[in-house]
């Protein structure tokens, strides 16, 4: 398949927004310390028999420890036919369920309860896109030429679609909020590149592409700008309850390329 030289020029404008966005100064804040919150991290992911949950707390700004985990919580995962499984903790803050079919177009709702509060949040399965392929290019941008990625699919007409990207070279997760939508190209094939600075010609790179829905979508959105330097917010979270964090129920699909040297 021939290399996508087209989409350089929007990989030029992605490097001068994150030049720009990283020109800040420095604000002083009267930030005070407040009460703990629990953040919760969970996925049903299709095509998995595991699923997981991990729950921890926030920390005061002085404390310089690692987040407490949350061990005494009781979870429990259903769909919307009333299949529904007790999780259970399998270390330090992480609990799971274990074979525990899940099927595209189920709505799956996770309840947890821990010290007095109820914490629901719910998702539904979204249509499976899977990834055909992934290709590469070099981008000269500084010293040294970037290696921009282009997940390739065959985005489905007429639903919303949107996707979050892992990236993992030598068993290792690159850093970064890696997500995509087809805003602008719905019923067409997808082929927006993902940078990011970690991939280094000669790399083998697994790319695992999930397919999330919109308030998981809208979470990471928010935390990406937070990190570019937006106005610091909070991102909405899909739990009731007033709990931190998010509940993901995803697709999942993977393809691994090696970067020319």
């Amino acid at each position: 398949m021939k290399k996508y030289t087209f989409l350089k020029f929007a990989v030029l404008l992605l490097f001068i927004t994150q030049i720009v966005s990283s020109c800040t100064k420095v604000i002083d804040v009267d930030i005070k310390d407040q009460e703990a919150n629990f953040v919760v991290e969970g996925f049903v992911t299709l095509g998995d028999l595991t699923h997981r949950v991990s729950i921890t707390k926030t920390l005061n700004l002085d404390d310089a420890s690692n987040f407490p985990t949350v061990d005494n919580a009781s979870i429990y995962l259903t769909d919307d036919l009333g299949n529904g499984q007790n999780m259970v903790l399998v270390a330090p803050g992480v609990y799971e369920v274990n074979n525990y079919t899940v099927s595209e177009g189920r709505t799956y709702t996770i309840q947890i309860s821990v010290d007095g509060k109820v914490f629901v949040a719910a998702g539904k399965m979204p249509v499976n896109v899977p990834l055909e392929i992934v290709e590469t290019f070099p981008f000269s941008f500084g010293p040294e030429p970037i290696n921009a990625l282009v997940p390739i699919r065959f985005d489905p007409a007429g639903i919303e679609n949107y996707y979050q990207f892992n990236l993992i070279v030598k068993e290792k997760n690159i850093p970064g909020n890696f997500i995509q939508s087809d805003q602008y190209n719905d019923g067409n094939i997808n082929q927006e590149p993902i940078f990011a600075n970690e991939i280094k010609a000669g790399d083998t790179v697994d790319v695992i592409m999930f397919g999330i829905d919109k308030s998981i979508y809208n979470y990471f959105f928010t935390l990406e700008q937070n990190i570019q330097g937006a106005t610091p917010a909070n991102p909405t979270s899909n739990f009731s309850g007033g709990c931190l964090g998010y509940f993901s129920v995803r697709t999942k699909s993977e393809k691994q390329i090696i970067i020319p040297l």
